[in-house]
């Protein structure tokens, strides 16, 4: 039977094991721990707190080294005072405590235990604890995030769907109510509440891509319609994808969708401008070409200039201006660079343009400078402006022809006015002078009708007898060639042919009912060839020469020889009156009239 020293040597040998786990104990855990006795005033106000005992967990956790026989103001004089009411709290009831508690001092947040050793009253407090500080701040970040990423989703109205396999739960935010045109709640969120806003038409297609999204690392992406609020059709864009788990079953599906409407109008749009565009850069009628503002080098260029240039379309691009004839050199490409950059827009109204086969043209070009995305452009509009040119130029020689013929016109006018004035009486004297401008005025008509390039002879004479038009053919005979006479032959022949025919009906072979006039014309050939034409009466009462001489034989005397530079002879036979104008052809026929020399 053990003596009393024996037990109480087997008593102590347990104690010191006991200690020994227990301190082997405290050492090993991953928590903090310290054994403290709380410290009080002479009034027994709790001031302090020592440190009796602690683990290695505690320097760790709290950043205090050799703690043990400090007080908590010696080893952090910043300790906030919460924590000393806190454990002195606990002293005097005896009750334990389990709570969290930041320390700015140690710039920590802490979840501790609080446990009196001795019950109520007792000074000793065993604390166990664990620094969650980064817990927390990772729980704060993830709140952060998550409101960062329902503010992200608000505000670029996009719809979440998560769907677990595994308990079958459905999550929707409200975006995706709203988008399949659902109020939140009125609903259940589910696949078949899903597939139920969605176009008949695009349905099995959006069925058959979801279904065959579900397997390991599937994704789900398509663009289709759903019936929006009011059963409104809204294009919407979704994108999803699965997960699994480690046997390849899969366990979640998730994903974002977006209503592109609006997107899609504006694309639709854009490629209709796009075509227009297009098809008018394609077809136009005006060289186009598009030059790179920084190196002045031609990106694209429509089929007319490529025709207009005689260049392919491929051997335009990488050109300068210049390159292709269009300015002077390198200089002037750079100063029209200078200019644009400054004004936008210029306009050259007249510029020489030379195509690859050295054809000349004139053009006109209204440059414009622009932002094309994220770089300048430069487009060029080319019209070729030659055959404008050339009309221009005929138009001013023409306005310079018409004011020297009108001087002309006028000039025989008044010529006119004056000679019919010497003769005659004053009273018969306006209806002379109106008959005599009205055979001028019908010459006039015929050169104008032919742009003042001629008249055909034969068109003057039934110009100038158009009040016996019945009779040609009949009473007045016509024979000769095609004429074409020039405007001043024309002028000069026209009056003469009047003022004869004038007076034939009043005196001649047409003043009764059985003469005849024959109006004959021909070409010489040769080297100098000649023109003549003759007025032959017969037919008519008995001829008496005048006996004296008026304007109307110098119509058809010196007016007609000075309209060809040529020779004009009248006969007064008995028989009828024969005139005959003759003259070189060159002066009386227009070149085309007179064929090759």
């Amino acid at each position: 039977m053990p003596t009393n020293a024996q037990q109480i040597d087997r008593s102590v040998a347990e104690t010191e094991q006991l200690n020994q786990q227990y301190r082997h104990l405290l050492e090993n855990i991953e928590q903090g721990f310290c054994l403290i006795e709380m410290i009080y005033d002479d009034a027994g106000t709790a001031i302090n707190y020592r440190f009796l005992e602690a683990n290695q967990a505690f320097e760790h956790h709290t950043g205090i080294r050799n703690a043990v026989g400090k007080t908590a103001l010696e080893a952090a004089p910043d300790l906030e005072a919460h924590w000393i009411e806190t454990y002195a709290r606990v002293a005097r009831t005896g009750a334990s405590l389990a709570f969290e508690q930041g320390s700015f001092a140690m710039d920590r947040l802490f979840k501790l235990d609080a446990v009196s050793i001795d019950g109520a009253g007792s000074n000793k407090i065993a604390l166990i604890f664990s620094d969650v500080t980064e817990r927390r701040r990772a729980e704060q970040r993830l709140i952060k995030g998550e409101e960062r990423l329902r503010l992200a989703l608000e505000a670029g109205r996009m719809a979440v769907w998560d769907w677990s396999f595994e308990s079958g739960e459905h999550v929707w935010n409200d975006a995706m109510y709203r988008m399949l045109g659902l109020q939140p709640g009125t609903a259940p969120a589910s696949f078949s509440s899903w597939m139920s806003r969605v176009h008949p038409a695009d349905f099995p297609g959006v069925e058959s891509l979801f279904s065959d999204s579900l397997k390991p690392g599937g994704e789900f992406q398509m663009d289709y319609r759903v019936l929006g609020q009011r059963d409104e059709i809204r294009w919407v864009s979704a994108r999803g994808r699965t997960n699994s788990d480690a046997g390849g079953k899969v366990t979640r599906s998730y994903g974002v969708m977006t209503d592109v409407t609006e997107r899609n109008l504006i694309d639709k749009e854009l490629r209709v401008s796009e075509t227009r565009y297009r098809r008018l850069f394609e077809c136009a009628h005006d060289g186009v070409v598009i030059l790179d503002a920084g190196t002045r080098k031609i990106i694209d260029a429509n089929p007319f200039m490529t025709k207009l240039l005689g260049y392919k379309h491929a051997e335009l691009v990488g050109k300068e201006l210049y390159e292709i004839g269009l300015l002077k050199d390198e200089v002037e490409s750079k100063a029209m660079i200078r200019e644009l950059n400054y004004r936008n827009q210029i306009r050259y109204d007249d510029l020489p343009l030379e195509s690859r086969k050295g054809l000349h043209k004139e053009v006109e070009v209204i440059a414009n400078l622009y932002n094309e995305g994220d770089r300048l452009v430069i487009q060029c509009n080319i019209r070729d402006i030659t055959e404008r040119k050339i009309a221009e130029e005929h138009v001013s020689m023409l306005m310079a022809e018409i004011n020297h013929r009108a001087k002309n016109l006028l000039a025989v006018v008044q010529a006119i006015a004056n000679q019919t004035a010497k003769e005659g009486s004053p009273a018969s004297f306006s209806a002379r002078l109106s008959d005599r401008i009205v055979a001028l005025a019908a010459g006039q008509d015929l050169l104008v009708r032919n742009q003042w390039l001629g008249v055909e002879l034969s068109d003057l004479i039934a110009a100038q007898l158009d009040h016996f038009r019945d009779w040609i053919g009949t009473r007045v005979m016509l024979d000769g060639p095609v004429a074409e006479l020039t405007p001043d032959a024309a002028q000069g022949i026209g009056m003469a042919l009047h003022e004869l025919g004038t007076n034939a009906a009043k005196y001649g072979a047409l003043s009764n009912d059985t003469g005849a006039v024959l109006i004959s014309w021909k070409v010489t050939k040769g080297a100098n060839p000649r023109f003549s034409i003759t007025w032959l009466e017969r037919g008519g009462p008995k001829v008496q020469p005048p006996t004296r001489s008026g304007f109307g034989q110098t119509l058809i005397g010196r007016m007609a020889q000075a309209a060809v530079q040529g020779t004009a002879e009248i006969h007064f036979a008995e028989t009828g009156v024969c005139w005959n104008l003759n003259a070189p052809a060159a002066n009386v026929l227009t070149k085309s009239s007179l064929g090759p020399t």
